[in-house]
């Protein structure tokens, strides 16, 4: 995207949210990209920036003791605003870029589809593509894009891997193949799954194990459809981000970023969101006439309920986490809070403890509520709940959900925690 637009590059310095500063950039419809203090005057200008900001630190104020950026940065001479000495607010930013170093504001939603329609069309040829549907926001634009780019050589595979919420599956199916008429293969891949994940307990091992054997299944659908030259990621930029980009330190591997094996079938990936934020993604959702279902739909990690049932995954534990989690979800939208909280869910712990039903002992599982808000799902706070809708909650949880007898709240912000327990 960065050869079609006037573009910014901002420097991390260790932000707690590195990409504040990115995202009131580019809601000046100004295109901008992420690299870390350390990036090489080369990485720098492979980009062609015409102006560089300094993200020093939360608050945009704080500066990181020790950090600056390689002399030979400084040395091409572009212009800087460094954050630690001005405000990180859009009349700043707009006076700097726009006003000072007369940088276009032509990134858009309308411009962004119509360069991303075009770029898959020179990308993929005559070829035939596959790509990976969730039923999430981000692999639903990026299936009308290349619905849009190359029609009838798009082949969407849905695979049920046994660690999806409660009914959705079949609202998947009902969707894309029904209402949408796209080409959809759905595999029922719930039992191969588990039986790959059975004894993994490391969240990254688990991560990993579900990205490899999630390429697997498509190479061997593949196989069967025929030649399939590309496959499609609904890969976004915070996955790159927290994965590790461009020698920045990680926070959690992705499954369809750091999850990939070194081999896979086909002749390349083809990632049409890769460089926008979720709500970017949403925007472009509505633009190309997705329903709200799917465009508010709530984030929902690759590996699924998978790094929300902690420990050994098996369908007992799964399905009690599907049930606990559809009971919240529906209590939370009966009262209106779901509109309050940006993402909400269940975690089953891997905790068991004493608890009393009927008048005998029980020992099950402990069930973790969380509900956060969040402007950008890189730094959040939690949703107070009221205590009388927790209790109620609770109580339906620990008295319907078979192998379930505690219910806690996580009442922990990002940082230090992150969204997702693993």
């Amino acid at each position: 995207m960065a050869k079609n637009h006037d573009c910014v590059v901002i420097l991390d310095f260790g932000a707690v949210n590195a990409q504040m500063a990115a995202k009131a950039v580019r809601a000046l419809n100004i295109y901008c990209e992420v690299l870390p203090y350390t990036a090489s005057a080369e990485r720098v200008s492979a980009l062609n920036p015409r102006a560089l900001i300094y993200q020093r630190g939360a608050a945009c104020g704080e500066r990181t003791a020790g950090r600056e950026p390689h002399a030979d940065v400084a040395a091409l001479g572009l212009p800087v605003l460094d954050l630690q000495d001005a405000p990180c607010d859009g009349a700043t930013l707009k006076r700097f870029l726009a006003d000072d170093c007369g940088i276009a504001q032509d990134w858009t939603t309308e411009r962004f589809i119509e360069e991303s329609v075009a770029e898959l069309r020179a990308q993929i040829g005559d070829k035939q593509v596959l790509l990976a549907m969730s039923g999430g926001v981000d692999s639903s634009v990026c299936a009308v894009l290349l619905h849009r780019a190359v029609g009838k050589q798009l082949t969407c595979v849905f695979v049920d891997h046994g660690c999806m919420r409660k009914d959705e599956p079949q609202q998947v199916k009902e969707i894309f193949r029904d209402a949408f008429g796209i080409n959809l293969v759905a595999i029922d891949a719930e039992a191969r799954f588990l039986a790959r994940l059975q004894g993994v307990t490391d969240p990254e091992a688990k991560r990993k194990a579900i990205g490899e054997e999630f390429i697997r299944v498509f190479e061997e659908e593949a196989g069967k459809l025929g030649t399939l030259d590309y496959l499609v990621q609904g890969t976004i930029y915070p996955d790159i981000i927290e994965s590790g980009w461009d020698g920045g330190k990680p926070v959690k591997a992705h499954h369809n970023v750091g999850g990939l094996p070194e081999r896979i079938a086909f002749k390349g990936i083809v990632e049409p969101v890769k460089y926008l934020f979720k709500d970017e993604v949403r925007k472009v959702g509505e633009a190309l006439g997705l329903p709200r279902v799917v465009t508010d739909r709530q984030p929902f990690p690759g590996p699924g309920l998978g790094v929300r049932c902690l420990g050994e995954l098996t369908k007992e534990k799964l399905d009690a986490l599907r049930d606990a989690d559809a009971i919240f979800r529906r209590a939370m939208a009966d009262r209106g809070f779901d509109k309050e909280a940006n993402q909400f869910f269940a975690v089953l712990t891997n905790v068991r403890t004493v608890g009393v039903t009927d008048d005998e002992r029980t020992y099950g599982y402990v069930v973790c509520l969380r509900a956060i808000q969040t402007p950008d799902f890189m730094t959040a706070k939690v949703l107070p709940l009221p205590a009388d809708f927790l209790i109620e909650v609770a109580t339906e949880i620990a008295t319907a959900v078979k192998g379930c007898n505690r219910v806690v709240y996580d009442i922990t912000p990002k940082p230090p925690a992150t969204i997702e327990w693993e």
